[in-house]
């Protein structure tokens, strides 16, 4: 893995880099229309694709019929690995919701026991799923097929792999200290929290390019370290 700061300075590697970060952010400023957040989807499935074959500098966006269809590919794959989180979460949290509700002590204790326990559970598998759904994602996107999303031999490959494993976590550190660093202006009253609101989505972008890099090394990594025993076998017969 490259050094943090070099790693840090990734996305400013391209000189129309601000341009990117800039539609990069507006996109995910408008996720609630669905449509943007599956076009910043496409453009990490190019972006650590471009840098898995060597790119020095990440992509621009340009061919957007493309990212539109690589998006929608890497949505489905995620919502696929997320629907157990989603399920657990909504039987455990909905059925102690409805315990809550008769409105008996019993109930109620019950039902804040098992939301707490739902909640833990709902967390602890999200972030187990999510960590697969990334790896099955960067996979899809290194070999442009959809089935490799699925592709579970290599997917145990990868996501037990330290040399992916180390990098995923650094990137999940980044972006939760990017969001530490921007919630800090919501202690300025009302124009604090609203430049927090403006700069979030455009801040996480750009740890969101970190990551690509991140993720792209941590994958080749990976598998370079699976197929090695593999090529000395071949050299030695």
């Amino acid at each position: 893995m490259e050094s943090l700061e070099d790693t840090l300075r990734y996305p400013m590697e391209d000189d129309d880099w601000t341009t990117t970060v800039l539609i990069g952010g507006v996109l995910s400023l408008l996720s609630f229309l669905v449509v943007p957040v599956i076009l910043v989807y496409g453009y990490l499935v190019q972006a650590v694709r471009e840098r898995a074959d060597g790119a020095t500098q990440p992509p621009a966006f340009e061919d957007w019929g493309e990212l539109l269809v690589d998006g929608l590919k890497a949505w489905v794959i995620s919502i696929v690995y997320m629907l157990v989180p989603l399920v657990v979460f909504g039987v455990t949290v909905g059925g102690s919701l409805f315990a809550i509700a008769t409105g008996t002590r019993a109930g109620a204790g019950a039902g804040l026991a098992g939301l707490f326990g739902g909640l833990v559970i709902s967390f602890v598998l999200s972030l187990v799923f999510g960590y697969v759904a990334t790896a099955a994602i960067i996979h899809f996107a290194c070999t442009g097929n959809l089935g490799a999303g699925f592709d579970f031999g290599t997917l145990r490959t990868l996501v037990l792999s330290p040399e992916y494993a180390t990098p995923w976590l650094v990137s999940i550190a980044l972006f939760i200290a990017v969001n530490v660093v921007v919630n800090l202006l919501n202690v300025i009253p009302f124009i604090g929290s609203l430049v927090a609101v403006l700069l979030s989505p455009f801040a996480t972008f750009y740890v969101l390019v970190v990551a690509t890099d991140l993720w792209a090394g941590g994958y080749n990594a990976a598998l370079d370290e699976r197929d090695e025993p593999e090529s000395v076998g071949t050299a030695t017969a």
